[in-house]
């Protein structure tokens, strides 16, 4: 496959424009298109951390669409995967509330939600994240499973992020997601997704549960280890996207350590060493507005 001819890590989920509020030229208040999706984030977040990524997923061909192309494009995420479509692209009214900032998501009829076939996974593909709205609505959200399937000889990194909103029928997203996290070698979660889903997951042997805690930081547990995290403190712009950018941090650890092995069987050592790039890598994302991922050499030499 052009472009994944070198190991890389696949984010395969929703593109999203994000609406986020920003200054007009004219003094007035409007907002500016930026970069958005859990998959998108993740990739972005990726490849500025010096990780070879790439995104499947439906990305539209409509204005919205091709700024997400040109700036995923830009971080050098690799798109041979994508599936271009001529639906709308999927978006994201940001606003702040007291407790962070709320998303009004449009989705009906978008080119994400359209998404509706699996691609063939390059053997260069060492690892596949998952999660987000894409695994809500079919027919992506079938496409997405069946492709975990495909890959079940790799890594597979699922990040529940759920978005109770846009859940039309519970009973068959929690099925989904059960399955998905019955393949899954890492389960992430957030303290909103686990209020959602009502209790914490059940591991198999080997499998890692990853929970995060907002401000108050991060948890890791895999066989008898529990390691917990203290969030760096830090000036919040805004908390878009940190957990994307968690998913970014610990997996690009794992990558430069050699370990995205099956399963991912860490030391404690190592999973302090990995949730500690991650919750660096998120602090520091939310010390400016959007999604902004660090680059490796600002994560180096920045202390959040």
């Amino acid at each position: 496959m052009a472009g994944l001819s070198r190991p890389a890590i696949l984010c395969c989920g929703e593109a999203v424009a994000d609406l986020v509020p920003a200054t007009l030229a004219d003094g007035s208040a409007g907002f500016r298109p930026v970069a958005g999706g859990a998959a998108v984030n993740t990739a972005i977040a990726l490849a500025r951390l010096d990780v070879p990524a790439g995104f499947v997923g439906g990305l539209s061909d409509d204005p919205m669409g091709r700024m997400l192309r040109e700036q995923m494009e830009a971080a050098g995420v690799n798109l041979a995967l994508a599936q271009r479509r001529a639906e709308p692209t999927t978006l994201a009214l940001a606003h702040s509330l007291p407790d962070g900032t709320q998303f009004d998501l449009y989705d009906q009829g978008s080119a994400g939600r359209a998404f509706d076939r699996a691609p063939g996974v390059p053997e260069t593909i060492r690892a596949l994240v998952f999660g987000g709205i894409s695994l809500i609505h079919d027919p992506a959200a079938s496409a997405f499973e069946a492709l975990a399937a495909q890959a079940a000889d790799r890594l597979i990194w699922l990040d529940l992020n759920i978005r109770p909103g846009l859940v039309t029928d519970a009973a068959s997203y929690r099925a989904r997601l059960s399955r998905l996290m019955a393949r899954a070698d890492v389960v992430k979660l957030s303290d909103e997704d686990l209020h959602w889903w009502g209790e914490v997951p059940d591991v198999r042997p080997g499998q890692m549960l990853i929970i995060s805690h907002g401000a108050r930081g991060a948890t890791a547990r895999q066989g008898g280890t529990e390691i917990t995290l203290p969030a760096p403190d830090v000036a919040v712009a805004d908390t878009v996207g940190a957990g994307d950018v968690l998913n970014a941090g610990c997996l690009a650890w794992l990558w430069q350590a050699g370990r995205l092995d099956k399963p991912v069987t860490l030391d404690p050592s190592e999973i302090e060493a990995m949730l500690t790039h991650g919750t660096r890598a998120a602090a520091l994302s939310v010390t400016r507005p959007g999604a902004a991922a660090p680059t490796r050499e600002e994560l180096l030499t920045c202390v959040p």
